[in-house]
Formats: structure tokens, sequence, C-alpha cells
């Protein structure tokens, strides 16, 4: 039996005779075309909402019991316009919560004049809103630039 070894000076630097990990598409390429393409779909993934946050980032103002808190109830308007980035939503310039399209968000804020706003995407926008001394109330965020209470 004889054994045939490949002549060096003739495979293409980068290509080895057996795919590493088993990636046949990633790490065979000898163009690096895969590789690129695994980058591109991180870099998407980062860019669209896989790398922003979400959920609660930071405790809304606590009440402190000198006047009857307001539940305040903020929910992001369903639009195309950012759909594939979360909304920053903030008070006072203070990051409380992130939130996708049609998605609400409830606390506890006593009553008063606060600057309500939110970042999408590259956009912000912010807005003076009053909360009133009454059980409830409820916010609409939604682009471009509109925050405006739903009653």
């Amino acid at each position: 039996m004889q054994i045939h070894e490949a002549n060096p000076a003739r495979i293409p630097l980068g290509l080895t005779r057996k795919p590493l990990l088993g990636w046949r598409g990633i790490c065979s390429d000898t163009r690096g075309k895969s590789v690129k393409r695994l980058g591109s779909f991180i870099a998407v993934l980062f860019l669209t909402g896989c790398g922003l946050r979400l959920g609660p980032i930071n405790k809304p103002p606590i009440p402190t019991g000198v006047a009857t808190p307001s539940r305040v109830t903020v929910s992001r308007v369903s639009s195309i316009m950012g759909w594939p980035v979360p909304m920053i939503f903030t008070i006072d310039g203070v990051e409380i919560y992130g939130l996708w399209g049609g998605e609400s968000y409830s606390f506890m804020l006593e009553p008063g004049n606060y600057v309500f706003g939110y970042y999408l995407g590259f956009n912000q926008c912010r807005t003076g809103i009053q909360i009133e001394s009454k059980p409830s109330q409820h916010i609409l965020l939604g682009p471009p630039c509109n925050i405006r209470p739903a009653d």
C-alpha cells in the first residue's frame, strides 16, 4: 500500500486537509468568505438588538411616601420605525427600561413634574410630563418623538 503525500507547494495558503472543528464552510474556505459572512452576521445581530439592553435597566424614582403615588404605565406604540431595536425609556435622563414594540412597563411614581424620554436607535426624544394624584396614568411612547398621555 502506498501513501501519497500532497505536495505542500500546491496547497493554497489557509487551506487545510481537514477542516478545523469540522466546520467545513467556516474554517476551510481559502478566501475567507465564510468567516466574513459570520462576522457580518454577528454584527447584524448586535446592531439589531441582541447586544442592546432590554427589560429593567435602573429602578424608577422611589416614592418617598409624602404623597400618594400613582401607577404609571408606559407603552411603546407598535410601529415600523425602529422595530428591530429596543426603545430605552428614561425618566429625568436616567435609563429605566428597554421596550420592544407593543410592550408596556408599569411602576409607581409620586405626583410631580418629570422629564420622560426615550432613545430609539440614534434618535432621542424628551418631553415634560405631569404625574397627577390619581390611581393610574397611561403614557404612550412612539416615533417620531411622540410622548403623550393615552387619556
